[in-house]
């Protein structure tokens, strides 16, 4: 096992010790070893028409059952943070293996043939869900919990559907897919 271990805080100089771990941080190779972690693919969504704003991430996790609850991280200088600041209902749509072009647009790379079909949740005004996607939550925030340089924000589900289709995974910078068990 190649591990890299940070030195044990320091008690007596907290301070001290932070700086010393902040040095031999390499947070390239951090961000390496998080995606050794296979995840899913979502977009989350807010607004609708015009004021529609969407993004793809893969910090998205159950919460609770009881009560329903879902929670996604998003990164304090994405637009997205902003917009679900202000808003109290967000969709999680998590993509299907047919959806990679999705997750690559939703993310800054625009597909400019993609045309993405958004469908409205009944009794939801601005929460609209990808067409074909594994999953779909239409949430309300009921709490923001800061997270370093995110935002942890935790959503009641008010309506959800599935559908039978292969999930789309990201392991180690790539898309895959799941086999599917006929």
């Amino acid at each position: 096992m190649n591990a890299r271990a940070l030195p044990v805080s320091d008690t007596a100089c907290p301070d001290r010790a932070a700086n010393e771990n902040a040095a031999q941080f390499d947070e390239r190779d951090f961000r390496r070893a998080l995606g050794r972690f296979a995840t899913g693919v979502v977009v989350i969504s807010t607004g609708r028409g015009d004021q529609l704003h969407a993004m793809t991430a893969n910090a998205f996790m159950s919460g609770s059952l009881k009560p329903p609850l879902i929670v996604v991280s998003v990164g304090q200088r994405a637009r997205m943070h902003e917009r679900l600041m202000q808003s109290d209902l967000f969709g999680v749509s998590v993509l299907s293996d047919e959806q990679e072009p999705h997750s690559r647009h939703f993310a800054g790379e625009p597909q400019t043939w993609l045309a993405p079909r958004f469908t409205e949740v009944d009794g939801l005004d601005g929460v609209v869900l990808l067409d074909r996607a594994v999953a779909r939550f239409g949430a309300r925030v009921v709490d923001r919990h800061p997270c370093g340089d995110h935002t942890l924000f935790v959503g009641e589900v008010l309506a959800f559907s599935l559908d039978e289709h292969a999930p789309l995974v990201f392991f180690g910078g790539r898309y895959a897919s799941v086999a599917r068990d006929h």
